[in-house]
């Protein structure tokens, strides 16, 4: 598992790592769930940044990170690499309102 990579948890969607890769010797990884745009729960803001996996376009909700045990989380089917800017943004945001 790396940092941006993307997995699903059964029966609760899609959902970006994103936990250094230099804590992958913990049980647990820290996730935020992708969601539609047109969630109510999601804003059209830096907080929630947009991201397109598969052609299909998601906002990150990084105001419901969580940790979870990483053997819930299933096969890798994509990357936020690309996004890493807006991702880590987004998380210094809502840790320190910058």
């Amino acid at each position: 598992m790396a940092q941006f990579d993307i997995h699903s948890i059964a029966s609760h969607g899609f959902v970006v790592d994103c936990q250094s890769d230099l804590l992958s010797d913990l049980r647990s990884r820290i996730v935020a769930p992708l969601r539609k745009p047109d969630e109510p729960s999601v804003l059209q803001s830096r907080l929630n940044p947009l991201v397109k996996v598969h052609q299909t376009d998601y906002r990150v909700a990084i105001q419901f990170l969580r940790a979870v045990d990483s053997r819930l989380l299933g096969e890798k089917i994509g990357s936020l690499l690309d996004y890493e800017y807006d991702v880590k943004a987004a998380i210094d945001m809502v840790v320190s309102g910058l």
